[in-house]
C-alpha cells in the first residue's frame, strides 16, 4: 500500500468505527417499550430490588440520592444511563434489603415518562384541570415546598389500583416570588399569586398502598 494513502485510510476507518451502533452504546439508554406510569408499570406491588434487577438486566442499579433536610437514601434506579436520563425512575423501599416497595419517583425535568397524560414541566393549571378542581400544596422555598398535600376530593384523590399519585411543583428560576406563597404553610393551586408565579410539575410519584 502506498504510504501516502495510509492517513486517509486510517481516517476513514476511524469514522466508520465511530458511526458503528455498538460504539458509545453504554451512553445511550435502552428506551422502555411503555412510558406510561401506572401501578403496574414499570414496577408493581410486591416487587423487590432483586426481582427488578432480573427484570431489567443492565438497566437497574442501587444509588444514593439526596433527601430532605440533608439526608440521603438508598434507592434502586431504573434506566440510569445517559447524561439527560430521560427514562430514569427511582424506586423506593422502606427496608435495607429493599424488599418492601414504597414508591416510584420521576424527577428529571426532561423525562419521557407520563402519568395520565401529564409529564414533568407541565403547568400547575394542567394538573388542576386533570384533577377537576383546585388542590392544596405546601408553600415554596423550603425542603418540602411545592409538595401536594391534598387533592381535595378531585380525580387524583382516590387510589388507582395499588397506588396513589403524588406531585411536587417548582418555581421557574429568576422570577420574583410573592411572599404570600412562600414558607411552611398550605396554599391553594388557584391562588392568584400561584398563577402569577407559574410553578411547573417537577416530580411525579406513585405511592403504593396497603390492600385492605
Amino acid at each position: 500500500m502506498n504510504s501516502s494513502l495510509k492517513p486517509a485510510v486510517l481516517l476513514c476507518a476511524a469514522i466508520a468505527l465511530a458511526s458503528s451502533p455498538s460504539v458509545y452504546a453504554a451512553d445511550k439508554p435502552a428506551a422502555p417499550s411503555d412510558l406510561a406510569l401506572s401501578c403496574q408499570n414499570p414496577v408493581k406491588k410486591g416487587d423487590t430490588a432483586q426481582g427488578l434487577k432480573k427484570r431489567y438486566p443492565g438497566n437497574a442499579s442501587v444509588q444514593e440520592v439526596d433527601g430532605a433536610e440533608g439526608s440521603t437514601q438508598k434507592v434502586l434506579v431504573l434506566y440510569p444511563q445517559n447524561l439527560m436520563k430521560p427514562y430514569r425512575v427511582e424506586v423506593y423501599f422502606d427496608d435495607d434489603a429493599m424488599t418492601r416497595l414504597v414508591s416510584v419517583n420521576i424527577n428529571i425535568e426532561k423525562s419521557q415518562w407520563t402519568y395520565q397524560g401529564l409529564k414533568t414541566l407541565d403547568s400547575i393549571q394542567a394538573v388542576e384541570k386533570q384533577n377537576g378542581k383546585p388542590f392544596t400544596l405546601y408553600g415554596f422555598g423550603w425542603d418540602y415546598g411545592g409538595h401536594v398535600t391534598s387533592f381535595n376530593d378531585g380525580a387524583f384523590s382516590k387510589p388507582s389500583g395499588d397506588c396513589t399519585p403524588h406531585f411536587r411543583f417548582q418555581l421557574p428560576p429568576g422570577k420574583n416570588t410573592p411572599k404570600a406563597i412562600l414558607g411552611e404553610q398550605k396554599i391553594k393551586s388557584n391562588l392568584p399569586a400561584v398563577i402569577q408565579a407559574q410553578p411547573y410539575l417537577s416530580e411525579i410519584s406513585l405511592d403504593f398502598v396497603e390492600q385492605k
